[in-house]
């Protein structure tokens, strides 16, 4: 599933493709007819990202998004190419194509609407004005797992599962402890930790988080888009750290990674 930054990062691409000018809409698919029928033909005004929702203005009517588990953008110069035959939504100007498919949510919504919706969302560490305190809050008298806790969009938008793993060991704690026995010190490393790598992640939608030098140890070779990972997806292998085996299991229905020798593990805690 695409992590905030990555939602981010299409805010922007699309802002510098089509803000400010005259868009065709129109759904090849068939399921977004009505949708596409409501802005075509009319120019993009902004774009809006909060956590994982993406939001596509043409004035008081927006296209609101969630790519879900399988959603997908494809940007591209327009060649006058042929969509493909899952393409929910194709935005379209003179020099750039769009194309949507696999979205878990994409509507019509007005101002108001999204303002709604954005107010269930918890603050969203990319946004200069994010709030931590009103996740500190939800975070210190739960009884909740801090893993399950930062996968909880209500809490902190954006985050997701490498996130979510990658934050946890940069900061040697367990996913296992409840958020109300996480020290405030704990949590405000990990926001901080979470603004860096957001804002550094949306900037070309890649994630970053192994240290050069953690790399270098290890003999890898840097490449631009290539995703390394202390924890994530790396179960049964060293820990880049400390040499200890990291270790996976499942955590409210999806699968965490940590390494027992940095983080501990605290599940009988």
């Amino acid at each position: 599933m695409p992590e905030g930054h990555s939602i981010r990062h299409l805010a922007t691409v699309h802002s510098y493709g089509f803000v400010g000018t005259l868009v065709q809409a129109s759904s090849p698919q068939g399921r977004f007819d009505e949708g596409a029928a409501v802005i075509n033909d009319r120019v993009m005004t902004e774009t809006s990202a909060h956590g994982k929702h993406l939001f596509l203005h043409f004035d008081n009517d927006i296209v609101h998004i969630h790519l879900g588990l399988y959603g997908w953008f494809k940007l591209r110069k327009n060649k006058q190419q042929q969509p493909g035959n899952a393409t929910r939504l194709r935005l379209m100007n003179d020099e750039y194509l769009s194309d949507l498919a696999g979205p878990t949510a994409c509507e019509i919504v007005d101002y108001d609407a999204m303002l709604t919706k954005k107010a269930k969302l918890g603050p969203d560490p990319i946004h200069d004005n994010a709030d931590p305190e009103k996740a500190w809050e939800k975070i210190a008298k739960s009884k909740k797992t801090i893993g399950g806790l930062l996968m909880d969009q209500s809490v902190i938008a954006g985050i997701g599962n490498v996130y979510r793993a990658e934050l946890l060991f940069r900061a040697r704690l367990s996913p296992f402890i409840s958020g109300k026995d996480v020290p405030r010190e704990k949590f405000d490393e990990i926001w901080s930790d979470s603004v860096v790598l957001l804002r550094d992640g949306a900037t070309d939608g890649h994630i970053r988080t192994v240290t050069e030098e953690h790399l270098r140890k290890h003999g890898v070779e840097l490449h631009g888009c290539t995703q390394y990972s202390y924890v994530y997806k790396r179960h049964g292998n060293d820990c880049l750290v400390c040499g200890s085996l990291v270790r996976s299991d499942t955590l409210d229905g999806r699968t965490v990674y940590w390494c027992e020798g940095c983080q501990g593990d605290n599940r009988n805690a």
